[in-house]
């Protein structure tokens, strides 16, 4: 099966050339998309170094709407299998093929990494780690699944979600979003343990306002999204 690993990059050049260099050690059958999300740095010379396709974004649109483009570009491309992973470093390519097994083997239409489960090593701590684990409750809640990292960024998507996704993935900083949008309409997501490294270099994007302002949409979706209709039971 084709498999498509898509990157959504802001401002990430001093790392991509690493995070690249790890899948083609530990997924070298697969292709790389770098979605470069407005970056106002040298992600874009980066990206002709590494010899990876790629899709400019005119300006920053948050990852949803990054997603949302690579997913159109897996679809249109005949993708069967998407795995997305930050273009941080956080995320170790050797969890790829983990986070795969259950969409082969027919368990799942999604798989989600995890940060706390299995032996994980990475612990986010203070306000941020309080707010995951009160989302991750109402999310366990409202879906029936179990739901231990919320905001997670790594995630692997068959078929079925591909074709969705395409069309419907949220957009701006959309994770919560997502997994109520795949429950919603009947596709079954599951949660696998990976293992979470520090940024190579640079910082999150997510501070001060930001951080408030991705809180209250977290928390208006998940009030909201229950509520729409089914976008579309997606075919086996």
């Amino acid at each position: 099966m084709k498999v498509l690993i898509i990157i959504p990059a802001h401002n990430e050049a001093d790392s991509l050339p690493a995070v690249v260099a790890n899948l083609r050690q530990h997924r070298g059958d697969a292709e790389i998309l770098i979605v470069d999300d407005g970056s106002m740095d040298e992600t874009q010379a980066v990206v002709e170094r590494l010899r990876v396709s790629c899709l400019r974004m005119g300006s920053g649109i948050g990852v949803g709407g990054a997603m949302r483009a690579g997913f159109r570009y897996a679809a249109e491309h005949g993708f069967q299998l998407v795995v997305r992973l930050d273009g941080d470093g956080q995320h170790d390519a050797r969890s790829v093929d983990a986070l795969l097994a259950p969409l082969a083997r027919g368990a799942a239409d999604v798989v989600r990494g995890s940060r706390y489960l299995g032996e994980a090593t990475y612990h986010a701590v203070g306000v941020r780690r309080v707010g995951q684990r009160i989302v991750a409750r109402l999310l366990s809640a409202i879906t029936g699944e179990v739901v231990t990292d919320p905001t997670s960024g790594f995630w692997a998507f068959g078929p079925r979600a591909i074709r969705l996704l395409a069309r419907h993935h949220p957009m701006g900083y959309p994770e919560p979003e997502l997994l109520l949008l795949l429950h919603k309409n009947g596709l079954k997501t599951v949660e696998m343990p990976v293992q979470m490294r520090e940024r190579f270099a640079g910082r999150t994007t997510l501070r001060g306002a930001r951080t408030a302002l991705a809180t209250a949409h977290v928390l208006l979706a998940l009030i909201v999204v229950p509520l729409r209709p089914v976008v579309e039971r997606s075919r086996p």
